[in-house]
């Protein structure tokens, strides 16, 4: 890790890092301070939980990947094409940013969790971002861009939980080509 990184910022890659590898319940805070150079008292300074720690490398990760995926398209007019670019800059993100995509894939059965407040954060803040990409279809639905039969949530869901299944950038490509083909099925696109 780089000296000029703060503490706080340390200990954040360095969980990232540690979830990713070996998932939530798979680490301990004493790992994460070891990996981060810091005292694990500094962990729980600025964390008063593992949960609370994670939700903050959740929060960070998602910040990260609506910013490349979304960052490109805030301009563009045309639904479709806007659509396209949300899908060709999710493959290339999680191609990308292996740690993130590890994290989401581990810990999306996890946001079902009821036991804590922590969790229900985590799941809101990926509900945030489901809805966003909920908005830009349903934009293109509303403007018959894409066919009028897709369920905008349900099409997020696909998009979001689609690409888990392989790291292979041929096999990324062929479900990006099957969800875009049931979008645009009989939109004339």
């Amino acid at each position: 890790m780089r000296a000029n990184l703060s503490s706080r910022e340390r200990i954040i890659k360095a969980a990232r890092k540690a979830f990713a590898e070996r998932g939530h319940d798979g680490v301990s805070m004493s790992e994460i301070a070891q990996m981060a150079s810091v005292k694990k008292a500094l962990i729980y300074y600025y964390f008063p939980s593992k949960e609370d720690l994670f939700y903050e490398v959740w929060q960070y990760s998602i910040n990260e990947l609506e910013d490349h995926v979304f960052s490109e398209t805030r301009n563009e007019s045309i639904y479709v094409s806007k659509l396209k670019r949300i899908l060709r800059s999710y493959i290339d993100f999680i191609t990308s940013k292996n740690e993130i995509k590890k994290i989401m894939d581990q810990e999306r059965a996890n946001l079902s969790r009821e036991d804590n407040e922590s969790w229900k954060r985590v799941r809101d803040r990926y509900q945030i971002l489901k809805e966003k990409l909920s908005s830009a279809i349903n934009d293109a639905k509303t403007a018959h861009e894409i066919s009028k039969d897709v369920d905008p949530d349900s099409a997020a869901d696909l998009i979001l939980n689609g690409f888990s299944v392989t790291e292979d950038p041929n096999g990324l490509e062929s479900i990006r080509e099957i969800i875009w083909r049931g979008l645009v099925s009989n939109s004339g696109e």
